[in-house]
């Protein structure tokens, strides 16, 4: 794979970038390669319990400049969709924390949570990972779903890594209302097209000079592969690599971690200089 082709690096966060709220090793290097080649990039992550704030403070803390025209969260992305669906101060409830809730009545939605049925329709309940997740919130979307509310998922990842191991993800939530209501959710985030449409759209993106880095092969890698888009995987988070051998999904090519792939892309700094 020729990695002097690329302008443009779509990167996942968790596993990847950090893990829990430490930045793997090479990270500074990484970014400094980054900058070097003049590159872009964006943050695509179906994390969704930050809110873009939240994730540009998140990166400056570990010394990386951003701005929000870099960051796209399943939660962005599921904004975006029932926007277009249907437009700006819809009535939505939300099953997640301040990464879904606050980006939601960002974009001007009327937004309902909790353990109360509101006081008028709604007409979807978008679902995040909510780690306060109780009955009463269940039967809340569950009711609303089964009223013919739209049943919006912002991913399924059904775990993330942390520095002490795999916690569970979004997908609790998820599998949770689906088992209570029997309704199959629209899924926003990786691995379906629109954070990977809205990201390339954002950095005015050639897709054969784009790159996506992750380490979930289900997300990152199928969702990138999807849309002819390079992959690029890491063994940093999820993925291992005896999984990474015995998967039929194979990303272009393989690092053990950001550090890695940032000596490789030095190298090929050092040769176009020599």
């Amino acid at each position: 794979m020729d990695l002097d082709r690329f302008e443009t690096l779509l990167i996942d966060g968790d596993g990847v970038l950090w893990r829990g709220d430490r930045a793997m090793p090479g990270l500074d290097r990484f970014f400094d390669i980054v900058r070097l080649r003049g590159m872009n990039w964006a943050l695509l992550t179906n994390n969704n319990t930050r809110t873009v704030g939240e994730y540009l403070a998140k990166l400056a803390g570990l010394g990386i400049e951003a701005d929000a025209g870099q960051i796209f969260s399943s939660a962005t992305a599921t904004a975006d969709y029932l926007k277009k669906r249907y437009g700006p101060g819809a009535p939505i409830h939300a099953v997640g924390m301040s990464g879904v809730i606050e980006t939601l009545q960002d974009a001007g939605f009327l937004v309902s949570f909790g353990e109360e049925m509101p006081d008028h329709d709604v007409v979807a309940v978008a679902a995040g990972m909510d780690r306060a997740l109780t009955v009463d919130k269940v039967k809340v979307a569950t009711r609303l779903i089964l009223g013919g509310a739209e049943y919006v998922a912002t991913n399924t990842d059904g775990t993330y890594p942390t520095p002490s191991g795999l916690s569970p993800g979004t997908g609790m939530v998820i599998g949770a209302l689906k088992g209570t209501t029997g309704v199959t959710p629209t899924v926003i985030g990786k691995p379906e097209k629109a954070i990977f449409e809205a990201a390339l759209e954002a950095l005015s993106a050639d897709k054969a000079t784009t790159a996506m880095i992750g380490d979930r092969l289900e997300t990152d890698i199928l969702g990138a592969q999807r849309l002819g888009i390079p992959t690029i995987g890491v063994l940093s988070g999820v993925t291992t690599p005896e999984q990474m051998m015995e998967s039929d999904i194979q990303p272009d090519i393989v690092f053990d971690s950001i550090a890695e792939l940032a000596e490789v892309l030095e190298k090929c700094i050092s040769l176009e200089t020599s």
